[in-house]
């Protein structure tokens, strides 16, 4: 509710003319998160920053955010290579932050939280296997942004009960459905029985798609339409939550509604004779164009009336703005969030208690945190969300597959192993401590994984974190990381192309195969899908391998930080030396090829792994 004005009265004036005001109304707290991302991006980075479409629906917040050097355009296509941008909280297809890679723009990305629950909805559907019918009004940038999560033949939307007789689908098609955030709550409401009739296997939300501000808006106008001879809307003709609630003031019993952009508006249109008058604000108007028009209404007289609502409490955390500006053109995946995010739970997990050792804690923490590319992270936070579960769980398997990544590192650099003095452009954990303290602190961050995986914050049902730990103790075992590293260390002397693959495929296509089977573990998908994914991991793998012998036969140790050419020199067997340069480039495009033909019946919704397996196959560190 709106703090008490000293300009409304405390009564309704006695035979004057009365405006009632609605609580709650004006911006809620989507709206001033997505705001502030321009503002913050302004700040950051300077002058011009660019933004795919009206970042709200508003006209007077385009106008000022433009004055302050935000420059908006329709399409990524209009924006230059590299710049700043910012997509708008209404939500973007798939698609759309895939060009926006391609041509390296440095993306910010302000979806509203409740748009984006809808997205991850409706991708946890399609990958169940069901249809998808999508409640709204198709040409709106929400739904527009929705349909592009998914294969456009998997979705259908409808914005009335006639749109649902007119589904060209049988009636025992599974379906489920979902509800554009700003749609009419009392429209919603009729469609989804009407679908609910039609289709005998339909499921839907957990909880209403439509967003806490449309339900409290439309509510506190239907409280009040029926005593208003008028009700004045403040908002921009292209809101559709300004134009529902229109339409809720005439279904309450409002004889008049009217959706006005300003003060200016209210001469041409305002009735004469008009005694109580109602006043809302769509979700995206500015305070200072409301206040315009209470004193548009003052002069004309009005007393003013603070009605009673809901209180709206609710807060975002705000978009983050930070960029990566050193590879501009590296996968969103990699966003310093992601990094971060998981570098927090791994710091976490190690914790700062004075009973233990401090000096393993520092060893854990230095080769824990120490950079690189977090891409088996990255891999398990987008299966995850790919397949609908909770970012917070994946992130905390991601910790614990860093963690042993870290530990395999640690362990790989040792003198009895490669006997590396470098790691990531900085001393291994063997030379910056010692050896002794190296294997005790990869041992530490091995049990670490097992610790953080087992704990019910990973995911509440015991069987998926039992299912975590086993994957992951078959991973590090004798078909898995260790079995690997022996082959690798131990050959035979005329190793054939089945013996380098399996020792490929334990060395590294083990941890990455795990990574993927964590998202599967923590979402939600049926039993073809996950054995595309698995057929994918293994593939993956075996790609981000080649890559790694083709980087030390041919790389840049600048780049790569860390000794190359390593392997022919030790006499290590690796693909390049077994198969050739011509024949190992060949396997790579394979592989290549056989990851996006895997990835394709998962449509928009795998463009993640699809730049993820990019990133392997391309990588030059």
């Amino acid at each position: 509710m709106h703090a008490p004005n000293p300009n409304i009265d405390d009564a309704l004036s006695v035979g004057g003319k009365s405006v009632l005001l609605a609580n709650p109304r004006g911006f809620c707290a989507g709206v001033r998160r997505a705001i502030r991302a321009v503002e913050d991006a302004l700040e950051a980075y300077g002058a011009p920053v660019y933004v795919r479409r009206a970042i709200v629906h508003n006209r007077r917040v385009v106008e000022s955010l433009e004055q302050r050097g935000a420059v908006f355009v329709q399409e990524v296509s209009e924006i230059p290579e590299g710049a700043v941008t910012i997509l708008s909280a209404h939500g973007s297809a798939a698609i759309v932050k895939s060009e926006a890679q391609q041509a390296n723009l440095r993306v910010v990305d302000a979806i509203c939280p409740l748009v984006a629950k809808v997205h991850s909805e409706v991708v946890q559907w399609h990958l169940q296997g069901r249809r998808v019918i999508l409640i709204g009004h198709v040409d709106h940038p929400e739904i527009i942004g929705t349909i592009g999560q998914i294969p456009r033949r998997e979705i259908f939307v409808v914005g009335n009960v006639a749109d649902v007789d007119a589904l060209q689908l049988a009636a025992l098609t599974p379906v489920a459905y979902a509800v554009q955030t700003t749609f009419s709550v009392g429209e919603a409401a009729t469609v989804i029985e009407a679908i609910k009739a039609r289709f005998s296997d339909c499921v839907g939300p957990r909880s209403s798609d439509i967003c806490y501000a449309t339900t409290n808006r439309q509510t506190a106008v239907a409280a009040i339409a029926a005593q208003c001879d008028v009700m004045l809307i403040v908002g921009d003709t292209t809101s559709s939550n300004a134009r529902r609630l229109v339409e809720t003031a005439v279904a309450a019993g409002c004889p008049q509604a009217i959706l006005v952009e300003g003060a200016d508006d209210l001469p041409r249109c305002f009735p004469a004779g008009a005694s109580v008058v109602g006043l809302s604000a769509a979700a995206s108007a500015p305070d200072e164009v409301i206040e315009e028009v209470c004193g548009w209404l003052r002069e004309q007289g009005f007393a003013f009336n603070e009605m009673a609502g809901a209180e709206e409490a609710m807060k975002f955390r705000p978009v983050s703005v930070a960029l990566d500006d050193r590879k501009p053109s590296t996968s969103l995946l990699f966003a310093a969030d992601i990094h971060k995010d998981v570098d927090e739970a791994i710091l976490e997990a190690i914790g700062h208690s004075p009973s233990r050792s401090m000096r393993l804690a520092d060893a854990m923490r230095y080769a824990a945190t120490g950079g690189g590319k977090r891409f088996r992270a990255a891999l398990t936070v987008t299966v995850t969300h790919m397949l609908g579960g909770s970012r917070q769980m994946a992130l905390r398997a991601a910790a614990a597959i860093e963690c042993v990544h870290a530990q395999s590192l640690v362990h790989d650099d040792l003198p009895c192993m490669d006997n590396d003095d470098l790691r990531r452009g900085r001393p291994t954990l063997h030379r910056r401590f010692d050896e002794a303290t190296a294997v005790l602190a990869g041992d530490a961050l091995l049990a670490l994984a097992f610790e953080i995986l087992a704990d019910p914050r990973t995911h509440p049902e015991a069987e998926v974190r039992t299912q975590l730990v086993l994957r992951l103790a078959q991973t590090m075992g004798q078909d898995g990381l260790a079995g690997g590293q022996m082959m690798d260390l131990y050959p035979s002397e005329n190793i054939t192309r089945e013996e380098l693959i399996a020792c490929l495929s334990g060395k590294t296509g083990a941890l990455v195969r795990f990574a993927v089977e964590a998202g599967i573990l923590l979402g939600r998908t049926d039993a073809r899908r996950r054995a595309q994914l698995r057929s994918f991991a293994e593939n993956l793998g075996l790609l981000f391998q080649l890559q790694d012998d083709f980087l030390d036969a041919a790389g840049d140790e600048r780049a790569v930080g860390k000794a190359l050419r390593k392997d022919a020199a030790n006499k290590r067997k690796n693909a390049i030396l077994v198969l050739g340069s011509e024949a190992a480039a060949r396997e790579a495009e394979r592989l290549l090829a056989s990851c996006k033909t895997l990835l394709e019946s998962f449509g928009d919704s795998a463009a993640g792994l699809l730049e993820l397996t990019r990133f392997a196959a391309q990588r030059t560190c």
